[in-house]
């Protein structure tokens, strides 16, 4: 008899339409062939509709293939679907073969030995009687050939119903053989000795004792990446492996063994789960497998001897196999130290598990090892115990990686500070360390921190570090300095110490009686006005600026009451590639005569301002690409402060510009920091004249770029 019902697996064919592709045993339990309508029904929403049937071998006993408006319709989103005949089908019976007689033929009767022939009475309706025992009329004429009894064929018996669980359907008995009876020559049907469909089965519980395995039964997920199983991690303790390690199974039915890469999941420890394709591929069909490790167990250590290999642009990381990670019980966002022990070099990078890594080998970051300075071909490495430090600064020598210009590299990382900071902070921070970032082209190495590194401290960089960029390399750069001769630039508190190198380098550089009894003022021990020490400070810079001889050029303004910009030589800067002595000393007498004896009433900062973005421009119409350092020298506060706060917005935005402001007396501190910080720069303020003239010497030769951690406004 045909089933009522048969429930299979959804595959999506998108070639059909209105059709339920099925197999022909699938055909023979429902009753149904080729062009007959079957029910389909949604149990989870009990939708039904109706389809045509088209029958193929290649579908396979527990699924059928339904086209995608089918399923559209039925508001299907699960894995089966209930298929059933509808009362038009054509309900499966009993066929009866008979094979055709041919036209009666005379034939010899048998010639019975001592006995008369039987009597043989005819009846209505001829019945066949046995082939073995035929029979024979009394009439003169020979009988028509009898009629062999035949054996009506059985019909097909129906399949099971593939259930849920995964376990597999029995195999469909072969059909009967036709036999040819002997001394007729007719076929008759006889069914055939039963097939062992699995005959290389064995128990499953001496399979697991083979393997050293652990029985589970395999559930289907098709969100299930390809090559990979999801096992509980119960299962994977009870093995000895971890994620991404690697486990086998064998069906205890078919014999055929599989493996594949571990996920941990929360999944029952009763099961392993994997996709249609894994379970198909791997030809399973028992209810229960046999899975076992197919690596030896993990044995946990604190450190381990591993091969080095290195990759350029890890970005800081450094890359292991799974085993590693469980053996040295490492986490995602752990610290990897290694070291050499030959050498005690040693360095740390953040830790990435791949599986394509071989077990006994570390992949580093060619950046890290060659800071480290390791060169053996094995390293201990193990997981960092130390505290990994947050930095407050950090100075970096910056230079191109190919090429020569230095600013357009400072210039470069200037205006992505925070993509600089975002890189530089993968890397763990360590003595001596260089970097490459080759996306734009920036070479850099550790010239400070704070606090220092020393010893074997890892630190590292975040976002509240402020990053100081300096060039490796000359970088010619003009200057504007703008000095404050306000009033109280009168004030005598200047403390006069450590100045005799300043002392000693002007005087060889000018001999003019002017500078000689302009120097007289400074002895140690001793106060001086603001405006005496801003002077010699402007003196100091420019010596120092010529002594270069690089054609950098240096403009002077003075403020007060208004703004002026000192002439040198009848134009509005000096060049510093003149290098004859008369210019310098002429350029210097007039900063102490305009300076240093010069005062006014108010301090008209934002005046000052203006003529510096004037000269700005012009050096810009010289030469658009060489940048420009702005000195600010002050002791108050700006009496035009909102034309300052509006030139020093246009200033943060020239990357062509730094700006650096020196505060002395009673400034207003607050105010100059942030405007110093927005513009690339830094606010000092010297406790002596001998800081000052120091700061102003090492401004002349180095253009450092201060990226503070967050720009503030104004």
């Amino acid at each position: 008899m045909a089933e009522k019902e048969v429930k299979l697996f959804v595959d999506v064919n998108n070639d059909i339409k209105d059709k339920v592709i099925i197999c022909q045993s699938n055909a023979d339990r429902l009753g149904v062939k080729n062009g007959d309508s079957i029910e389909i029904l949604n149990i989870d929403n009990n939708l039904k509709k109706t389809a045509s049937v088209k029958i193929s071998d290649s579908i396979l006993d527990f699924a059928g293939q339904f086209s995608k408006n089918l399923l559209e319709e039925l508001q299907f989103s699960g894995v089966e679907l209930t298929v059933r005949p509808t009362s038009a089908s054509a309900k499966l019976k009993p066929t009866l073969h008979i094979p055709k007689v041919p036209p009666t033929q005379p034939i010899s009767a048998p010639q019975p030995t001592a006995q008369p022939a039987p009597q043989f009475t005819p009846t209505p309706a001829p019945q066949p009687r046995s082939a073995s025992q035929p029979s024979l009329s009394p009439l003169p004429t020979p009988p028509p050939a009898p009629i062999p009894q035949l054996t009506p064929t059985p019909a097909p018996q129906p399949r099971p119903a593939p259930q849920p669980s995964l376990s597999p359907l029995p195999s469909r008995p072969p059909p009967p053989m036709e036999i040819p009876q002997p001394g007729i020559g007719k076929p008759i049907i006889e069914p055939t000795a039963p097939v062992e469909p699995f005959p290389n089965r064995i128990d499953i519980n001496m399979l697991q004792n083979q393997k050293n395995g652990i029985i589970l039964t395999p559930m289907l997920d098709n969100g299930i990446e390809g090559g990979r199983v999801q096992l509980s991690s119960g299962i994977l303790q009870q093995l000895g492996l971890g994620q991404g390690m690697l486990i086998g199974w064998e069906d205890p039915l078919t014999r055929s063994m599989g493996s594949a890469r571990i996920d941990a999941s929360n999944i029952s420890m009763n099961e392993i789960k994997m996709s249609m394709d894994t379970y198909e591929d791997t030809n399973i069909q028992a209810d229960q497998i046999v899975v076992y490790s197919t690596e030896p167990p993990i044995q946990q250590a604190s450190e381990l001897m591993l091969e080095v290999q290195s990759q350029p642009n890890l970005m800081g990381y450094a890359l292991i196999s799974p085993r590693t990670q469980h053996t040295l019980s490492i986490q995602m966002d752990d610290i990897l130290a290694f070291e050499d022990e030959l050498t005690g070099a040693m360095g740390a990078g953040k830790v990435e598990v791949l599986e394509s890594v071989p077990e006994n080998t570390i992949v580093i970051d060619a950046e890290i090892l060659e800071a480290s300075g390791i060169g053996s071909f094995e390293v201990k490495v193990y997981k960092n115990q130390r505290t990994i430090i947050p930095l407050q600064s950090i100075s970096l020598g910056i230079s191109p990686i190919s090429g020569e210009n230095m600013w357009e590299i400072i210039s470069t990382a200037r205006e992505n500070v925070d993509s600089m900071k975002g890189w530089i902070s993968n890397y763990i921070i360590f003595k001596g360390i260089k970097l490459r970032w080759s996306a734009v082209n920036i070479a850099c190495s550790i010239i400070a921190t704070v606090p220092d590194l020393t010893g074997d401290i890892f630190a590292r960089v975040t976002q509240n570090t402020t990053l100081s960029l300096s060039p490796i390399g000359l970088v010619p750069f003009n200057a504007i300095l703008i000095i404050d001769i306000s009033r109280s630039m009168m004030a005598r508190d200047v403390f006069v110490t450590n100045i005799a190198p300043a002392i000693e380098g002007i005087k060889a550089a000018m001999e003019s009686r002017e500078i000689q009894e302009f120097l007289k003022h400074f002895k140690d021990g001793i106060n001086i006005p603001r405006r005496i020490s801003a002077a010699f400070a402007a003196v100091l810079f420019l010596s120092e600026k010529v002594g270069r001889g690089f054609g950098e050029k240096v403009s002077v303004i003075r403020f007060a009451d208004e703004a002026q910009i000192l002439p040198f030589s009848n134009s509005f800067y000096m060049d510093s590639a003149s290098g004859k002595k008369g210019v310098l000393e002429e350029a210097a007498r007039m900063i102490v005569d305009r300076i240093g004896n010069s005062y006014g009433q108010a301090t008209n900062m934002g005046s000052a301002m203006i003529q510096a973005h004037n000269v700005l421009n012009e050096f810009q119409k010289m030469n658009p690409d060489q940048p420009t350092m702005i000195v600010l020298l002050t002791d108050g506060v700006p009496t035009d402060k909102q034309i300052f706060l509006e030139e020093i917005k246009k200033l943060a935005d020239n990357i062509n510009t730094i700006t650096y402001i020196v505060g002395l007396g009673n400034p207003d501190r607050e105010l100059m920091t942030r405007a110093a910080s927005l513009c690339g720069g830094e606010y000092f303020e010297p406790e002596d004249a001998g800081e000052l003239l120091v700061w102003y010497s090492k401004r002349a030769r180095d253009l450092t770029v201060k990226m503070k951690a967050h720009k503030e406004g104004l």
